[in-house]
């Protein structure tokens, strides 16, 4: 028998939530740090229905009522320009923050069109 997958960002199938499940973490939000569920490069737009509805099932709620809130997305505080984010990178930790370059419109970066295009 085939494995079922919900959360085809990080392959998360079925079985992998009825174990997570019975393994203690029954809230969303703790599935979510167990499984990675909800946590790809779709936030969750691909998976929250089948997740939720799966553990709608498991707590044995009705179809109609939910379980609780989906775990929240949190976007960026602001748009940052993928290459300021790699040219922090490439100075590392070390450096301390007066060594990389500022991020966001107040520094003269390209605030949201830089998240768009990037730039390096």
């Amino acid at each position: 028998m085939g494995k079922t997958i919900v959360c085809p960002c990080h392959d998360v199938t079925v079985e992998d939530i009825r174990a997570t499940y019975a393994a203690g973490y029954t809230h969303p939000e703790t599935l979510k740090r167990a499984t990675a569920a909800f946590m790809g490069p779709c936030q969750g737009k691909h998976c929250a229905g089948a997740v939720m509805s799966l553990l709608r099932e498991l707590t044995g709620e009705p179809a109609g009522e939910p379980v609780t809130r989906r775990p929240t997305a949190r976007p960026p505080l602001r748009p940052v320009a993928l290459g300021l984010l790699a040219a922090a990178a490439e100075a590392g930790p070390e450096a301390g923050p007066e060594a990389r370059p500022e991020t966001g419109t107040e520094a003269g970066g390209t605030g949201a069109a830089g998240a768009t295009t990037g730039g390096a």
